[in-house]
């Protein structure tokens, strides 16, 4: 993995979709403001609903976005399997 912190991969992944600040947090419902500091590393902390909405808003995995994969792919959503009815 490539040891980038979470604001320098999500600048880039930003980047890599031609998206600016301004155009993630209109995907995201998140402020512009609060956007600059996590790509700053102003701020230390991400709740996970953010991270959830940036890796849906740019399409790659929040591991990603963590330093955990160097893997964009989101994983597939696994399905409950639904309890089969009884006679």
């Amino acid at each position: 993995m490539g040891g980038e912190t979470l604001g320098q991969r999500l600048a880039c992944i930003r980047g890599k979709r031609g998206l600016s600040q301004v155009d993630l947090a209109a995907l995201t419902g998140l402020r512009v403001q609060n956007i600059s500091r996590l790509e700053t590393e102003s701020r230390e902390h991400v709740r996970s609903d953010t991270l959830l909405r940036l890796a849906q808003a740019l399409d790659c995995s929040a591991d990603y976005l963590l330093g955990l994969t160097d893997d964009l792919r989101p994983r597939p959503r696994r399905t409950r399997a639904t309890p089969a009815a009884s006679p």
